[in-house]
């Protein structure tokens, strides 16, 4: 799949930093509220989940949209929109990752433009520029992707939804052609994804504020111009297969227990001098709630449910 493509018009994108796409209008709590507000705080909602509240997350979250991806609305309810994201793909459906979002955090969508900018830091703030909104204030996450006006003095002019504009630290971010198949390097994916070691798990994270297992995987090919499909078993049915014994630092490795579908997913890095055959590859993953991004020997149970073929994904 190649890199979305910024030269074709969507009419409606969302518009904050971050947000939540959820299960149902039903699905938030109390807790939720930094992340609903109308310019929603996804690092300090992240940072006020404790681990129950975490695990509480699984029937309630599904994913993270960044600002300036687009939606397709299908349906209004109140304060609420379900949509499609196109960025997302996913068995749901066909047009994209299915869900609802608060009103409040989609807006028309930026003008197309011939380059994007890619944020390649964890997370960086725009400065304010002609017809500026809400933005400026928020930290945009890694992997933000928003189209390129100009560029000049180190700084990037970028088209931000709603129609204004705003400037990007030259150095947070990379400019790239729209709409090409850029080649993916597997050092550059095991480098990109290592960069989030010690990040807490979340189910549903898909930004710097917080990853799952397959948010890593995803998050990672999209900020180096790839887009890929959101969950761990799409993920294999999209990657070209290769035996373990073939797989290369930077594949997928993809976890099953008997008779189910995939439900883990994590980078294979390599095995480090010195380590025993038998405990290698290592893993790089975002183990599950309670945990950190880390990259580590496989554990019995790992080993226990590894599928016996890897994915490719890279070149």
């Amino acid at each position: 799949m190649p890199a979305p493509d910024l030269s074709v018009q969507a009419s409606t994108a969302i518009g904050v930093a971050a947000t939540v796409l959820w299960t149902n209008p039903d699905a938030p709590r109390e807790i939720d509220a930094p992340v609903l507000a109308p310019d929603p705080d996804p690092r300090a909602w992240a940072a006020g989940l404790d681990t129950p509240a975490r695990r509480d997350l699984n029937d309630r979250i599904l994913t993270q949209l960044l600002a300036g991806e687009p939606v397709e609305v299908l349906e209004e309810h109140r304060d609420w929109l379900r949509v499609v994201a196109p960025w997302q793909p996913s068995d749901r459906d066909e047009r994209g990752y299915p869900g609802w979002v608060p009103r409040a955090h989609v807006g028309a969508a930026a003008a197309p433009a011939e380059r994007e900018a890619v944020v390649r830091v964890e997370e960086t703030r725009l400065e304010p520029g002609p017809g500026t909104r809400g933005l400026v204030s928020a930290a945009l996450s890694y992997a933000t992707i928003l189209p390129v006006l100009d560029d000049a003095e180190g700084r990037v002019r970028v088209a931000t939804p709603g129609g204004g504009s705003a400037f990007l630290d030259a150095s947070a971010c990379v400019v790239r052609q729209t709409g090409h198949a850029h080649p993916v390097d597997t050092r550059a994916v095991l480098a990109a994804a290592r960069s989030f070691v010690g990040l807490s798990y979340l189910w549903g994270g898909m930004s710097a504020f917080g990853l799952d297992c397959s948010g890593l995987v995803h998050i990672t090919f999209r900020a180096l111009g790839r887009i890929v499909p959101r969950d761990a078993h799409d993920q294999a049915d999209a990657s070209v297969r290769v035996p373990l014994a073939d797989a290369r630092p930077g594949d997928l490795l993809f976890f099953a227990r008997p008779g189910k579908s995939i439900h883990h997913v994590g980078f294979a890095a390599g095995t480090p001098e010195g380590t025993p055959p038998a405990e290698g590859p290592f893993l790089l993953h975002a183990p599950g709630t309670g945990n950190e991004v880390c990259e580590e020997a496989m554990n019995a149970d790992r080993r226990s449910t590894l599928v016996d073929l890897a994915g490719r994904l890279a070149d």
